[in-house]
């Protein structure tokens, strides 16, 4: 990946939705361009998806939450893939320190956090989880 691809993936985690047009203006090529280097980032699996962030407003009726996990003795992989199976986790992370991974959770309500929470500790290799609920959230000024 080039500056360019680097400049063009900064604009996109910005606006996802930006026409081929407007990003090639904005980085002086031609829309031809970025529409090749965006298929070629799909292609290489760089951009693996688009996707909707809603606004704080529309998301008030959500529980989100953090969960820290403590595997065993695994090296997570198959641990990972159960937890992608989850539809109420959003991101998954490994982490170095006492905690081998986090877990972003969204939920409708307390009662069905609580029964996510359940499954992820239901988990053969889930040794202990620790839950953080998000109060507010506000975006970086670099993004």
């Amino acid at each position: 990946m080039d500056d360019l691809d680097h400049q063009l993936l900064q604009l996109l985690t910005k606006d996802a939705r930006a026409s081929a047009t407007v990003l090639a203006r904005n980085l002086g090529v031609s829309r031809g361009t970025i529409q090749n280097r965006i298929d070629r980032l799909q292609h290489q699996n760089v951009i693996k998806r688009f996707t909707v962030e809603l606004s704080a407003g529309k998301t008030d009726s959500q529980v989100s939450a953090f969960t820290l996990i403590r595997l065993k003795a695994d090296d997570g992989k198959a641990t990972i893939q159960s937890l992608r199976r989850i539809s109420a986790i959003l991101d998954i992370h490994t982490l170095s320190g006492s905690f081998d991974l986090v877990a972003e959770v969204r939920a409708s309500s307390l009662s069905n956090l609580d029964t996510v929470l359940d499954s992820i500790r239901a988990l053969p290799e889930v040794a202990e989880t620790q839950s953080h609920i998000r109060l507010s959230s506000s975006k970086a000024d670099n993004r």
